[in-house]
């Protein structure tokens, strides 16, 4: 145990002092704020022209943006920290001068996921941070304590995320005898989960639910034209047929941990999600009064399986590492 504490010490003082660590933050602080500023800017600019006050939630909007980046990011983290977690030392020689010494092969890899782990919530942590305060100081909107709750919250699973992520870069750079390898396969893998598997879910969802009638309301005042309107049958098939081909998505995007993540923050942030879903759909108004208030631990429980999978995924990757780690041969 204390070999572990000893290697994770090491470990974690060498990623946080390292340039790759300083640019991945500055550069997740600064996409983070950004992107946060930029949709909170435009709405501001939308809901001048109706009249309306900015929502009083601090994410408001935002959090489908918040959402899509950390999707996007986190993943990046995790995958950057641990691509030369094993085959890194292995080249450098100095995995044969470590295991030369009275120290367990288990100790290492414990140390290793215990300092990334450090390493990754550090990371995450700090990046939001600096992109929600200067949102704040920018724009004047202050959170509430459950909206701190809830951002805290979606963090934590956010971490979990990139620790997914890094158990695979690690089992990759176990099994590669280069870095440059398990580099490779790691962007390969994090591009087929974030944009190949949605992209095959939205074709094989088109394919076996074609929609043949789309609902279309026609100007009365064009000439030439009358008002039409779809009959109540029209719009119950076309209902159906759009919630079959989301089933379809969602069954065939649930094998990445980014869908997980996603169904996460729905529901942990399903107050600000919803109030963006009804902005996009009827209007401010209308976004606003669509919004169900639940509370943190109904949102959590209603997450849960998709927390437990995503848990699951994050051990196995672990698990994975640990065993080849231990029964490979080092020369």
């Amino acid at each position: 145990m204390a070999d572990m504490f000893t290697i994770a010490s090491k470990e974690f003082s060498d990623i946080v002092r390292g340039k790759r660590f300083i640019i991945l933050v500055v550069a997740f602080g600064l996409i983070v704020a950004a992107a946060i500023a930029t949709v909170y800017i435009n709405v501001t600019e939308v809901l001048r022209g109706f009249g309306v006050a900015m929502p009083r939630g601090f994410l408001g909007i935002a959090a489908y943006t918040l959402v899509t980046t950390m999707s996007y990011l986190a993943p990046i983290v995790g995958l950057a920290l641990g691509c030369d977690a094993i085959s890194g030392e292995r080249e450098k020689g100095t995995l044969k001068v470590v295991l030369a010494q009275p120290v367990f092969r288990d100790a290492i890899i414990n140390g290793k996921f215990l300092a990334a782990l450090l390493a990754t919530s550090l990371a995450i942590t700090v990046a939001t941070a600096v992109g929600i305060g200067g949102s704040v100081l920018a724009l004047g909107v202050t959170p509430t304590l459950e909206d701190a709750a809830r951002l805290l919250i979606f963090i934590l699973f956010s971490v979990l995320l990139a620790m997914t992520y890094y158990g695979m870069a690690v089992l990759l750079s176990t099994v590669s005898k280069r870095t440059t390898q398990s580099v490779i396969l790691g962007v390969f893998i994090w591009a087929v989960f974030t944009f190949v598997v949605p992209i095959v879910a939205s074709t094989v969802a088109a394919a076996l639910v074609p929609i043949q009638f789309r609902p279309r309301l026609v100007n009365a005042t064009i000439p030439g034209q009358n008002a039409t309107r779809p009959s109540q049958r029209e719009l119950e098939v076309y209902t159906e047929a759009l919630r079959k081909r989301a089933s379809i998505q969602e069954a065939i995007n649930s094998v990445t941990p980014n869908y997980h993540l996603t169904k996460i923050a729905q529901y942990v942030l399903n107050i600000y999600v919803g109030m963006a879903a009804g902005f996009g759909i009827g209007g401010a108004r209308q976004g606003q009064a669509s919004v169900t208030s639940k509370s943190i631990t109904e949102s959590l429980v209603q997450a849960w399986p998709n927390i437990l999978v995503l848990s699951l995924a994050t051990v196995l990757a672990f698990i994975a590492s640990y065993i080849f780690f231990t029964r490979q041969e080092v020369r």
